[in-house]
């Protein structure tokens, strides 16, 4: 089982004057509320997959809202977000499980794709944040649209920086060439000895995934509902899928869940059976790889992950020939957030 399994343990419309923003717009509003009049703009502002509406309201479990901003009348930018209540009556903003990256997303004039309005974003920006509702903490992790935290840092957010791995598309036989040569070797015993299968029952896929992490003597972070909601959900829409190698016999080895957008196919969940053969999970991932290329789309292996002073999957996931990307991350707690922090923590190290 990859670290990813239990990543969550650690883990446009017409409008009118220019000069003034739509106050339906100004408000927080739920995905959902069609009333708002901004429906059809919110759901061109897609920057990832997990900024549609769907994918929020399944990983939100309902509670999902959005913070939507207008120019004359058109959506020009729009930030969905979780808000959770904690113990004490402390509230968070974030992110829900299952998603792996959010932020603000903005209309294509504004992005930076176009780098002649950087006032114009950075005002956006700081009018999505002005939306949030009073919270002890607030956190995104932004997807790779966003070079930059100005505006979050003059919110008085802070800032630090998260890695991944993409790989470029390209012809099946330049990426072949472009990994570590003992990628390419694992991946050719696997593919000698098993087979490749997508279109994959859903449960099934999932009770390989518990079973393989209580084997392992760990928990399953996920919420099995949400979790399978969203996977049939994405395979629904033909932006989600699964990939299973097994044996002759039909003994199940490894499984991948990815999910795709317009630009990006996201390497999302994997499990692997403890005793599976090596390259499984590798020839499985080498197929993913292949069919986001043919659609044009980099295949992003989805996170770095470190571990104190360790960095457990550098070596796999920078074998298949990608290069490491940055990801920025935004914090901002309250006083009170801070206190309960410090107080979580110092139970946790007495226990």
């Amino acid at each position: 089982m990859l670290a990813r399994s239990d990543r969550q343990a650690h883990n446009a419309t017409q409008g009118h004057n220019d000069q003034s923003e739509v106050p339906a717009a100004r408000r927080t509003t739920d995905v959902t509320d069609s009333a708002s009049g901004f429906d059809g703009a919110v759901h061109r502002l897609v920057p990832t997959i997990f900024h549609e509406p769907w994918w929020m309201d399944i990983a939100g479990d309902g509670a999902n809202r959005e913070a939507v901003v207008a120019r004359g009348g058109v959506v020009v930018g729009r930030l969905p977000y979780l808000v959770t209540r904690r113990a004490f009556g402390l509230t968070t903003i974030g992110m829900p499980m299952l998603t792996h990256v959010l932020g603000p997303a903005l209309a294509a004039d504004f992005s930076d794709r176009n780098a002649a309005h950087p006032m114009k974003q950075v005002k956006i920006i700081h009018d999505l944040i002005a939306q949030l509702p009073k919270a002890s903490h607030i956190s995104f992790r932004l997807h790779s649209s966003l070079s930059n935290t100005l505006a979050f840092a003059a919110a008085g957010f802070d800032s630090s920086v998260s890695f991944t791995v993409e790989v470029l598309p390209g012809a099946p036989e330049a990426m072949w060439r472009q990994m570590r040569d003992k990628t390419r070797n694992v991946i050719r015993r696997a593919r000698e000895r098993l087979s490749v299968t997508e279109n994959f029952d859903v449960g099934t896929f999932l009770d390989f995934y518990d079973t393989n992490l209580r084997e392992s003597g760990r928990v399953n972070h996920y919420d099995r509902r949400i979790c399978g909601d969203i996977i049939r959900a994405s395979l629904l829409r033909g932006v989600g899928r699964l990939i299973v190698t097994s044996t002759p016999t039909g003994r199940l080895q490894s499984a991948i869940f990815t999910v795709c957008d317009h630009r990006t196919e996201y390497y999302f969940m994997s499990t692997r059976a403890p005793d599976s053969m090596n390259g499984a999970t590798s020839l499985a991932i080498w197929t993913a790889m292949q069919n986001a290329a043919r659609n044009s789309r980099v295949f992003d292996m989805d996170g770095l992950h470190v571990n104190n002073t360790t960095l457990p999957n550098l070596q796999l996931l920078t074998g298949f020939g990608g290069r490491i990307r940055p990801r920025y991350m935004v914090r901002r707690t309250s006083p009170l957030g801070s206190l309960a922090q410090f107080i979580r923590g110092v139970f946790r190290r007495g226990h």
